[in-house]
This record gives structure tokens, C-alpha cells and sequence, in this order.
């Protein structure tokens, strides 16, 4: 069989517009010549479609689950969501976990994932992870893309943090192989689960190519941006207003995602009378937020320490501040002295919830002569940008499948 008609499943959880992980590893094996199916829940058609324009048309891109009112059966709109809340109440209940409580219809996904008869499956997230696991049990050859350290992602109380930690354990044992978006990540889990195999380091970098025409353009140089698909309390950003209290020059602040009014609200209260300026951006799609990032000076990644799944990765939005051009201000998680350590002059790392060391470091970056600094995009081509991941990714693809 030759390699252009190779089949790779890629299985996930979400929308494309919030998975670029999956879209940018999809498209690369789709322009290597393999065919390729994305196996995903559909929750939005609105997001539906703005999925089709990041994915290379020869791409299948199909619903496992379709939860979308106007397109998706009566067992997956209503079935499934009543089983998610009954695997909750056995949680709450009876402190049982089941896989319910991280997606929707297992065995029917699977079932649907065996019937695609892949020469490689590749999971992805917490759904990935599970349904990847049980293809193996069927005979079947997976990979597995840690995008986060589940087990240790402490979002809710309610999380079935023993099935995660057995689901990584089985996936980094058997899996024909294993990556994760920093050395951090995967030095804790080759630590944490002992695995024979390596876990190789795909970093969240986009295309050089999406920095023509950006890295000239005029800077506000008295400004901050922060991006996140959602701005939201437990990001840092309370401690960035009480950080602005303590600076006296007049700001501007951008932050861009979706955000409630309340939200909003709470934060503009936090600047009132400080002379700072707070604008808020709506959720922008990809293509346009590079451009948008570039015509500020000062960029904030404030990610927090715990729990370690935010302490060891390494999130996309860093990396695109990098190829911007901006300077960073970073908190001092595991991933972000990462980075740092490959970007000296860019990047200036604070301690979490530390709002007046914050203050200091933010005027010293406003302060600071401004340049888009040819070294620290010589850097980001070399090391961290999506081409030079791709190569890693191909080869990986290219070993597993023979």
C-alpha cells in the first residue's frame, strides 16, 4: 500500500476552532497524501462551519456525536445528554466514575472509530484518550496527542481524576506513541507512569508563514493585550488589575475573548480612577489574530502554577505572542521557563499572584526600547514554529505506520 493511501482517524472532543492541534496535525498528514477522517462532537453549527475553512478540503471531517438540534438523531441530541447526567449522579452519588463523565457514548464511538478500519488512529483529548484506548484492546494501532496531563487537570470536583490516571498509564504503555506540547509535560509523565517509549515534544507553534506582512507594522507602545477564547475569573487577570493599580502612567489594556457582562463589569470597576483604559475584543478567528496581536508591545501570559497540568504545558497563546513580536510578561510555570529559556531578551518572567513584582516588571517592558527583534523570530522558526514540528510529526506517522 502506498503511503498516499494510507488512512489516519484523528479522534477528539471539540470544534476545530478550539482544538488547532488537531486541525494543524490533520492538515499536514492530509498535504503529506494520507487520507484522513476527523472523528469529533459537533455542539455548534455556527462553529461547524468555521471548522470546514481551517481544514484542507480533502479532510473528512464527520460527527461520532452530533449534539446540533437541526442536524443530529434523537439519540445523540437527547440520549446523550441524559446519560451525562446520569453519570454525574452516580459521581455525586455513589463516587463511582464512568466515562460518561467525559463524553458522550463511548462504546458507540469506538464502534464508529473500528468501522473507519485506520492504518493509524491518533487521539486527542480526554475523548481520544478513552476511545483510543479501547481500539487498542480491539487490535488496533493508536497514537496518542497529551494535549494536557489530564489526571492532574483539576477542573471540577467532580472529575474522574482515577480512570484519567489509568486511561494516561495504559495509553503511554501501549500506544506505538505518545506526544505532548512541552519537555516539562513530558519529563513529569515519564516520571509519573514510567513508559519504555520516549514521549515526543510537539510545541503549539503556527505557520512562519502567518507572520509575512505583520512584524513592521506600528506598535501602541503604552499597551497590554491578553487573548483567550474565553476572559474569565482563575486566569490571572484579577491579579493584572490590582498589578495596574500600582502603575501610575495611563494604559491601555486589550483583552480579547468572550466575556460576560458581569465579568466585564468587575474587572472596568477594579481601573476606575486609576487612568487605565480596559477594552474588550470579541473572539476573532485565526487568521486574524496574529495581525491583531502584533499592534501591541506588551503581551500577558498569565498562566497559573496549579493545578500541573497549567504548571507543565506550554499554550499556544505564549508562542503566538512570540511570533508577534511581542514581549512577554510570563508566569513562572514549568512551561513558560521553557520558553523563556529560548527567548531571554523577549520574555520576562513573574511569580503568580504576585501583583506589585508585576507592576515593576510591566514598566520595565513599556520602558524598554521597542524592536521586533529578528533574533527572536530566528528562534521561533527553528525551534518552535508549526513547520518545524511537522517534521517531527511526519516522521513519528511515517515509523507507526510501516
Amino acid at each position: 500500500m502506498s503511503e498516499k493511501t494510507r488512512h489516519i482517524v484523528i479522534i477528539t472532543g471539540q470544534h476545530m476552532v478550539a482544538n488547532p492541534r488537531v486541525w494543524k496535525e490533520a492538515n499536514t498528514l492530509a498535504e503529506k497524501g494520507y487520507k484522513v477522517t476527523i472523528l469529533t462532537t459537533f455542539y455548534d453549527a455556527v462553529k461547524k462551519q468555521l471548522d470546514q475553512e481551517l481544514l484542507h478540503p480533502s479532510i473528512q471531517y464527520k460527527a461520532a456525536v452530533n449534539l446540533i438540534r437541526e442536524e443530529g438523531s434523537f439519540s445523540d441530541v437527547y440520549i446523550s445528554r441524559i446519560w451525562r447526567r446520569i453519570a454525574l449522579y452516580i459521581k455525586k452519588t455513589g463516587k463511582t466514575d464512568t466515562a460518561g463523565l467525559l463524553l458522550y457514548r463511548l462504546l458507540k464511538q469506538v464502534k464508529l472509530a473500528e468501522a473507519e478500519e485506520a492504518d493509524l488512529y491518533i487521539g486527542h483529548q480526554e475523548t481520544g484518550l478513552l476511545i483510543g484506548n479501547e481500539l487498542i484492546k480491539r487490535g488496533k494501532k493508536v497514537a496518542f496527542d497529551l494535549e494536557d496531563w489530564y489526571s492532574r487537570d483539576y477542573i471540577n470536583e467532580w472529575r474522574p481524576v482515577q480512570m484519567l490516571r489509568e486511561a494516561e498509564s495504559f495509553a503511554l504503555l501501549n500506544g506505538v506513541y505518545s506526544a505532548c506540547p512541552s519537555k516539562a509535560m513530558a519529563a513529569a509523565l515519564k516520571d509519573e507512569y514510567k513508559p519504555a517509549k520516549n514521549i515526543q515534544v510537539i510545541y503549539n507553534g503556527f505557520s512562519i508563514k502567518e507572520s509575512n506582512g505583520i512584524l513592521q507594522e506600528n506598535i501602541s507602545k503604552k499597551s497590554l493585550v491578553w487573548f483567550s477564547q474565553t476572559i474569565g475569573p482563575g486566569r490571572g487577570l484579577e491579579t493584572l488589575m490590582r498589578a495596574l493599580q500600582l502603575i501610575s502612567q495611563p494604559l491601555e489594556v486589550h483583552l480579547a475573548g468572550e466575556c460576560t457582562d458581569t465579568y466585564q463589569l468587575s474587572l472596568t470597576k477594579m481601573l476606575t480612577g486609576t487612568g487605565h483604559t480596559l477594552v474588550f475584543h470579541p473572539s476573532m478567528k485565526h487568521n486574524k489574530l496574529l495581525y491583531f496581536l502584533s499592534a501591541y508591545n506588551v503581551a500577558l501570559a498569565l498562566e497559573n502554577k496549579y493545578p500541573e497540568s497549567r504548571d507543565t504545558t506550554v499554550t499556544n497563546k505564549i508562542l503566538q505572542y512570540i511570533q508577534a513580536g511581542n514581549k512577554v510578561l510570563a508566569t513562572n510555570t514549568k512551561g513558560q521557563l521553557e520558553i523563556a529559556a529560548a527567548f531571554p531578551g523577549s520574555v520576562s518572567i513573574v511569580e503568580a499572584e504576585q501583583p506589585a513584582k508585576w507592576a515593576g516588571v510591566i514598566e520595565e517592558l513599556l520602558d524598554a526600547v521597542n524592536n521586533r527583534r529578528d533574533e527572536q523570530f530566528s528562534v521561533f522558526r527553528k525551534q518552535f514554529c508549526w513547520e518545524a514540528q511537522e517534521e517531527k510529526l511526519r516522521a513519528l506517522v511515517k515509523e507507526s505506520i510501516v
